[in-house]
């Protein structure tokens, strides 16, 4: 598995689950409410200061397409251009902090909107993989129906799946099942053509 910095590992997937709750191929919202988006601020062990609202719902579903055009971007120079724009626009002011006794960075103000703080580490996560190791390291899910977005960790970077054992296993399946038909359907014409 590839470690980009310390900073990143966690934030990547704050990027990769929040775009994750919208299935583009087949039009399924899997954020729907609030307590959803409570839920997953629970899930990276972040701890709004107030309850979510109806706000910050909107907030988090306007920021999911522009998470995904990073994973979409063709190069480098767009995904830094995207993620730059999402640090302005959710207002990022990086500086060092020592609140568990060590010295590191933090991107996003305290005081800052649990969206904004979401969108600043999700783009500085994201920032951290595209600068150390390019974009080839984003993708978008190549099964079927799926198009969720995932960081490919392996050390070849030879991952076309989101989950090799969801939609890796069910392309295996159609793979098997196309080659078998295929199998069966030479039979048959040659046994036809015996005849």
């Amino acid at each position: 598995m590839v470690r980009f910095t310390s900073y990143s590992e966690a934030s990547v997937t704050l990027a990769e689950d929040l775009v994750n709750t919208y299935n583009i191929v087949r039009n399924i919202e899997k954020l729907p409410e609030v307590d959803g988006l409570s839920a997953l601020f629970a899930d990276h062990g972040m701890s709004p200061a107030a309850p979510l609202t109806e706000d910050d719902l909107a907030a988090a579903h306007r920021l999911r397409p522009v998470l995904r055009e990073v994973f979409d971007a063709p190069d480098a120079p767009t995904a830094v251009t995207l993620l730059n724009r999402v640090l302005a626009e959710h207002h990022a002011v990086p500086h060092y902090t020592d609140h568990d006794g060590s010295w590191h960075l933090h991107v996003a103000s305290p005081a800052a909107s649990p969206v904004d703080q979401y969108a600043a580490n999700a783009a500085m996560g994201l920032l951290a993989v595209v600068t150390t190791s390019g974009t080839e390291r984003l993708h978008v899910c190549v099964g079927n129906r799926c198009a969720e977005v995932f960081v490919d960790t392996s050390r070849n970077q030879s991952r076309r799946f989101c989950s090799p054992l969801i939609c890796g296993n069910r392309a295996s399946a159609a793979a098997h099942r196309a080659r078998r038909k295929a199998g069966d359907a030479q039979a048959a014409q040659a046994g036809a053509s015996a005849n």
